[in-house]
């Protein structure tokens, strides 16, 4: 079959700093129904303001890649004329930001599967509360109710997130006559596949950690839903239970989206008595990260309580596993409840600083429990979350891809606009805000380095902010 794939970069292939969760899915999406014998076109939207669309070229047999800029992909008939082109048999939608472009702007006699990877509602209520306003919500429930109402079959990143897709079609009426005995969803988890990197430069020990360190590290984002209070507060206490404990970060904000978690976590380790035993690198190249999962003894992620958590997942830590690093956790999403079981990740409990301070001391002090749950992760990782396997049902339905028993007769329950044209007009306008909003906080980062220079009278850094601003 020739399967039109639309996802979010960048993916893992290009390179650079922030690479994202969304990006490895449509990434390990693509790779899988290739593999199975599909031709697959693969979209991939990069959010850079700086970016510009690319001719398409052959990344792997029956797989080629599109990359394609935020804005030209809200441009009436980019993705028709694609559509037009390529004469897929059906279309597949990666997160739910493709997923809602390619329900507004692609055919609506096509087969199509979209992926809410992740639960967009909830998601939008942790933002909403980050920044106490219920208005963040709007646009997260807009796009999910247009992909509901338009996808004939859906992912998720979890079986909880499946049920509670299942009830969201119910109340938006497709749970009917028509589509009694009908399996509309399918939960496939967040994935890996089986390239393991060697270990190719010293990065840490040595360098910037003692060489008998024992280090705790986080890679990744800082979202809505992260728990920065109990990070650092359990980090404090287990570095004054082990004086060799260092916490390296490689990762960082997420802006627009979330501009405010991370700064609020650099302050506290500022003013923190074991500033130096701190060390955040910000956003490093996806390609060098792997090293860094080799001198690390340990990863660390950790929620506040929420839906998010409950319905989502964490991917990162398959990633640490494949590489022999297994994890601290709060047990919130499936995959953590999953490993937790295995015996491959430590748990504690959410809010509890004094119980991460006594973990993290603990297996500082026990390398043979952190030895044998690596080497069982491992093994989990390439088997439970190749992303052969999870991708399975995938593969199944575009093998014969057809329309939902119900198609073309979506009758919510629930009012809801249905102005088509009105969508894409605000699809294309949210695409050009994001960029804006991207701008924004690189000036606000700019400014903030400025004020820091200006703050230590650093004269010399001050000229060099300037010029590193104005040059780009």
């Amino acid at each position: 079959m020739k399967v039109l794939l639309i996802g979010q970069g960048p993916l893992p292939i290009e390179g650079g700093e922030k690479n994202n969760a969304p990006g490895f899915r449509v990434w390990h999406f693509g790779r899988a129904l290739a593999e199975a014998g599909h031709q697959v076109r693969l979209v991939g939207i990069n959010p850079d303001p700086a970016f510009t669309t690319q001719l398409p070229r052959q990344l792997q047999p029956n797989l080629s890649f599109y990359p394609t800029s935020e804005v030209d992909i809200t441009q009436d008939n980019f993705l028709a004329k694609l559509v037009a082109d390529e004469k897929p048999d059906a279309l597949v939608g990666a997160s739910v930001w493709p997923s809602y472009l390619a329900s507004l702007y692609l055919p609506s006699d096509l087969p199509f599967w979209a992926d809410l990877f992740g639960s967009p509602l909830a998601e939008a209520q942790a933002k909403a509360a980050l920044y106490t306003d219920d208005s963040l919500i709007e646009p997260f429930a807009r796009f999910e109710q247009t992909v509901l109402g338009r996808a004939d079959v859906f992912s998720t990143v979890s079986t909880p997130q499946q049920y509670a897709l299942v009830g969201e079609l119910a109340l938006l009426g497709r749970l009917r006559a028509a589509t009694y005995g009908y399996r509309f969803a399918y939960p496939i988890p967040a994935a890996t596949d089986e390239t393991v990197l060697p270990h190719t430069e010293t990065v840490l020990r040595g360098k910037i950690v003692p060489e008998e360190a024992f280090v705790v590290l986080w890679s990744g984002g800082y979202n809505t839903w992260t728990d920065v209070d109990t990070l650092f507060a359990g980090l404090e206490g287990a570095m004054a239970l082990t004086s060799n404990l260092h916490f390296v970060s490689t990762g960082g904000g997420l802006p627009p989206h979330d501009s405010a978690t991370y700064p609020r976590f650099c302050q506290m380790v500022e003013n923190s008595p074991y500033r130096a035993r701190f060390h955040l690198l910000g956003w490093l190249p996806y390609e060098t990260l792997h090293n860094y999962y080799y001198e690390a003894n340990l990863g660390i992620i950790l929620d506040k309580w929420s839906y998010e958590g409950e319905l989502g997942s964490r991917t990162r830590l398959v990633d640490w596993l494949k590489y022999g690093l297994p994890a601290a956790v709060t047990v919130t999403a499936g995959v953590t409840a999953e490993l937790v079981a295995a015996g491959v990740a430590f748990p504690f409990e959410h809010g509890n600083s004094q119980g991460l301070a006594a973990l993290l001391s603990a297996l500082a002090n026990d390398p043979a429990r952190i030895k044998q749950a690596a080497a069982q992760g491992q093994k989990l990782a390439l088997e439970r979350y190749h992303y052969r396997a999870t991708c399975a049902p995938l593969v199944e339905w575009v093998a014969s891809p057809q329309r939902a028993p119900d198609a073309g007769q979506f009758n919510p329950l629930v009012a809801g606009s249905a102005d088509t044209d009105l969508q894409k007009q605000l699809a294309s306008l949210t695409s050009q805000i994001e960029q804006k909003n991207i701008q924004i906080a690189e000036l606000e980062k700019w400014a903030q380095e400025m004020q820091t220079a200006l703050n230590t009278k650093n004269g010399s850094g001050i000229t060099r902010n300037i010029k590193k601003f104005f040059t780009k």
